[in-house]
């Protein structure tokens, strides 16, 4: 069996999906694309023009969430979902992940379109050490460009960026209720800790968002993952987009 994982680096999704195939221990090997690259590339290899994308020999899939269902199938161990005897618990599990895809999953990529826009150049900083397609010096006069189309992509104009802000305390919230419910953060990772614990994660390197998630239980979703690569200095963001407690 041959699975390839197409990614790009820094995305939050496919985070999500590189731990499940090291919990599973699925080998696989990891195709860096360059950021808008998968809009072609993505159709062409597996069937979709998001990331992540896995290839499993022929058999193509888009979508964290499609692919962690089709993880659970290849590998039942250990399960990402409760299993199907327990009909409350996998709906509650379910319903977070959907959550986390449909929701959460977009307010730290928009947020940080919004720093790059105004910080290009901390936007190579969230490639880390990634093996990418072409050198990075051919890539970076191209960044400034690069974040401008992403942040049209994402419709990462300054109201929605605004709206992402003030609506991020009550989500926390709602993450923090789940994990005292048992939802989320038991020993073993489901799948919404995984689709939720990588918005986190990433929400986390934003420096002038840290401060709203830094010692919430949510926090503690991010333990499964690997440091995250990247910074985004506190301060590039206005202050008065952001709640009171975070621009203190």
């Amino acid at each position: 069996m041959k699975v390839k994982l197409y990614a790009l680096p820094g995305s939050h999704p496919c985070a999500a999906v590189e731990v499940a195939l090291r919990l599973k221990s699925i080998d696989y090997e990891l195709v860096n694309l360059l950021p808008l690259t998968q809009l072609v590339i993505g159709p062409l290899r597996y069937g979709g023009n998001t990331v992540p994308g896995l290839r499993i020999d022929g058999e193509r899939l888009a979508g964290s969430r499609t692919i962690m269902r089709r993880l659970d199938t290849l590998a039942p161990e250990p399960p990402l979902l409760p299993p199907l005897s327990d009909a409350v618990a996998r709906a509650r599990v379910l319903e977070a992940e959907r959550w986390g895809d449909e929701v959460l999953q977009s307010v730290p990529r928009r947020i940080l379109d919004a720093v790059w826009l105004r910080l290009p150049a901390c936007m190579e900083s969230y490639a880390g050490d990634a093996k990418l397609p072409l050198p990075r010096a051919l890539i970076r006069p191209a960044v400034p460009l690069t974040a401008k189309l992403m942040a049209r992509r994402n419709h990462a104009d300054d109201d929605k960026v605004k709206a992402d802000l003030a609506a991020l305390p009550a989500q926390l919230d709602h993450i923090d209720a789940w994990i005292a419910d048992g939802v989320l953060g038991g020993e073993q990772p489901n799948a919404a800790d995984l689709q939720i614990g990588s918005s986190i994660r990433l929400l986390m390197t934003i420096g002038d968002v840290r401060p709203m998630i830094e010692s919430r239980p949510a926090q503690s979703l991010t333990r499964w993952f690997e440091p995250q690569a990247g910074e985004a200095p506190a301060g590039t963001l206005p202050a008065e987009w952001l709640p009171a407690p975070a621009a203190a």
